[in-house]
């Protein structure tokens, strides 16, 4: 398993474990010095958490001082690598185009996260590692926040998934409907989606402040099941699963409310663990 985090201030919010991932997709498609490994085939299940900063897990310094223990991803820390010096692109969309096709966003056109509302996102002849995993055999799927375009052609499912459920945009949407003067009949509603390759996404519920608690224990029960059927199918698997949290509004799932007893960000990190 590979986990990482993303922040979106400063150049020194990292990501964990990203050069893990690009070890383990070389092995998987027989690349470079790593090619005795293409016929293993690994599992991958790649974890990336939104506006995490660099010192808010146990492993990095904080854990417990930032109001919850996160034992089991200091684990994967313990059992895995950790890097201490990691540069990153400073927010959302940049970040993730630069994760799916090894690219600088810039030769993307994904080099900033899109506020005017019109069509951005990575465009059909951009090659993800899904796509290349997909040809090697793997059954592929992307659950979580997207951010890489929304509408037909730039979903998860049009750039080499077989199957996502998730959001294609932020989590400070979820904020929209519950504001005194939100009409939705002239304003954007954002959506849960979910979709299959070869197929157009559909909407499946509007990403509200209720469906915004829960998105993340969602996209967990459905990496899990994704996780067993590729299993029971004998298909090497993909897993891209970009958590919500921790980026606002942080809100704990009512499963986790309240349990650490220091407040909203704590209970967060305690159910991101």
């Amino acid at each position: 398993m590979t986990t990482t985090m993303k922040g979106t201030t400063t150049m020194n919010h990292a990501i964990l474990k990203t050069l893990s991932l690009a070890v383990v997709v070389a092995a998987a498609l027989g690349i470079g010095s790593v090619a005795d490994a293409a016929d293993k085939k690994p599992n991958i299940v790649f974890i990336f958490a939104d506006n995490l900063g660099y010192g808010e897990i146990g492993s990095y310094g904080g854990g417990i001082l930032r109001g919850a223990a996160t034992p089991r991803i200091d684990s994967l820390a313990t059992e895995g690598s950790r890097y201490l010096n990691f540069n990153v692109e400073p927010s959302c969309t940049p970040s993730r185009s630069a994760l799916m096709t090894g690219r600088h966003p810039i030769r993307s056109g994904t080099y900033a996260v899109p506020a005017d509302g019109k069509p951005y996102g990575l465009v059909q002849w951009e090659v993800t590692i899904a796509e290349l995993l997909s040809k090697q055999g793997y059954a592929t799927a992307h659950y979580g926040k997207w951010h890489l375009g929304d509408s037909e052609g730039r979903y998860p499912n049009d750039q080499g998934f077989d199957e996502w459920y998730g959001i294609p945009n932020s989590s400070d949407e979820s904020l929209w409907p519950q504001q005194k003067d939100f009409d939705p009949t002239h304003a954007h509603l954002e959506y849960l989606m979910e979709g299959h390759k070869g197929e157009k996404s559909r909407n499946v519920k509007v990403y509200d402040a209720e469906a915004r608690r829960e998105i993340d224990l969602e996209v967990t029960a459905k990496t899990i099941d994704f996780m067993k059927r590729s299993v029971q199918a004998g298909k090497p698997l993909f897993a891209y699963v970009p958590i919500t949290q921790t980026h606002l509004p942080v809100e704990p799932s009512k499963k986790f409310a309240g349990k650490t007893g220091n407040g909203d960000w704590a209970d967060v990190l305690a159910q991101m663990d």
